[in-house]
């Protein structure tokens, strides 16, 4: 099983995305990017609205299916944001009967369902030879 996929080079360092988990048995752990060197998350690729061939020096992807990483993660980073709001009510603070009215067990684990459908999708997506170039 492939667990780290190759990105391209990236500020003068090859750089590798690292493959999901479940990990504590609460939270999903993804978007992890880096090498021996460095460790960033991707979510540093989301800030602005770079093509993989601005990115990276010798990118493992065309600049399309890039798009399509980006939106996968888009849609990955949202719903980690939803299942924390499901899971712990609040964001930052929690006041009972005030920042935990959407607590709901249900529910959070139905985003992190959904989050698992999202990761398993991506990360097939990357896998798959029609990403290189």
């Amino acid at each position: 099983m492939t667990y780290k996929i190759y990105l391209g080079i990236y500020e003068g360092e090859k750089v590798y995305l690292s493959k999901h988990s479940w990990d504590c048995g609460w939270y999903w752990g993804f978007g992890y990017v880096g090498n021996r060197n460095c460790h960033f998350h991707f979510e540093k690729f989301l800030e602005d609205s770079s093509y993989a061939s601005r990115v990276f020096t010798d990118p493992n992807f065309t600049d399309q299916n890039w798009w399509y990483v980006r939106d996968l993660f888009t849609q990955a980073y949202a719903l980690t944001k939803v299942a924390e709001v499901y899971s712990y009510g609040g964001h930052q603070a929690s006041k009972e009967g005030l920042t935990d009215m959407l607590r709901s067990e249900d529910k959070a684990k139905q985003a992190n369902d959904d989050l698992q459908l999202v990761l398993n999708a991506l990360w097939q997506f990357m896998l798959d030879d029609n990403l290189g170039k």
